[in-house]
């Protein structure tokens, strides 16, 4: 039986989520997805009819697989479409937490890295949330400095060892598909103490690229002659200026995707 939200005291609201407080449990919200899809830290804004389902259901599957992985995560369950179920947080860490497997995207302009460089081992960045800065980037000496020798420290070290294994996972899912995960950012949150991963992972969590070919070279120093950016399937093609009909199209080509991974072992 649907859940009517509108009655329930709406807790925050950002460029693609409201959320919802849950009178009958204090301890978990409703997260509700719209429509919006934003670029350019909300400099860019469309609505995109259709986007908050196929968000939903990638959100859905992708946190489903990782529930099963272990991971830990904030997501409890999404029986109502457009809405999930999570955990309440204790406290929202105002970072994101980028890992990159190929270089794409903003580290080929500030980091003047080549497009296509693999990493390996998989770098790990953290960035400030703050729209008009551009989410800067905290510097690696510091954030060990902070690892080391401050209270709290530990709990940057496992962010990044939770992003390390999300990515893991995840790109081992997608290699199911033909598909590289380029690199992804993922929010964390404390619950009961604990770094958590919290927020979505949908289209504008991650880069897709596609394989070029069969049995591609993976492991070569640059792969960009193995993948195909051009069929890239993340928020890209709306950054990139594709319409937004494209756009749909390749996020709903992520959900049917994802929406195969409870095959996966």
């Amino acid at each position: 039986m649907s859940k009517d939200l509108s009655r329930l005291k709406k807790i925050a609201e950002g460029k693609t989520k409201v959320i919802y407080e849950n009178p009958d449990d204090p301890k978990t919200v409703f997260m509700v997805f719209k429509d919006d899809i934003t670029a350019g830290d909300g400099a860019k804004h469309d609505i995109i009819e259709g986007k908050a389902l196929v968000d939903w259901q990638t959100n859905k599957d992708i946190f489903e697989y990782l529930n099963r992985k272990g991971v830990r995560t904030h997501y409890i369950e999404s029986s109502q479409e457009k809405v999930s179920l999570v955990k309440k947080l204790d406290f929202k860490i105002n970072l994101e937490v980028v890992t990159r497997r190929v270089a794409a995207g903003s580290i080929l302009k500030w980091g003047g890295e080549e497009e296509g460089k693999r990493y390996d081992p998989l770098i790990t960045q953290y960035h400030y949330k703050d729209d008009p800065l551009h989410d800067p980037m905290l510097d690696q000496s510091y954030v060990d400095y902070i690892i080391r020798a401050k209270q709290g420290g530990e709990v940057y070290a496992e962010m990044k060892n939770i992003n390390m294994q999300t990515f893991d996972i995840l790109e081992a899912a997608f290699a199911h598909f033909n598909i590289q995960l380029v690199d992804f950012k993922l929010e964390y949150g404390l619950i009961e103490g604990k770094a958590t991963v919290i927020d979505e992972i949908t289209g504008g969590s991650f880069r897709l690229w596609p394989y070029a070919k069969e049995n591609p070279n993976l492991k070569q120093a640059n792969v960009l002659s193995e993948l195909d950016p051009s069929a890239r399937l993340d928020k890209d093609t709306y950054r990139q200026g594709e319409t937004l009909d494209s756009v749909m199209n390749k996020f709903a080509q992520i959900a049917r995707i994802t929406g195969e991974f409870k095959n996966l072992a």
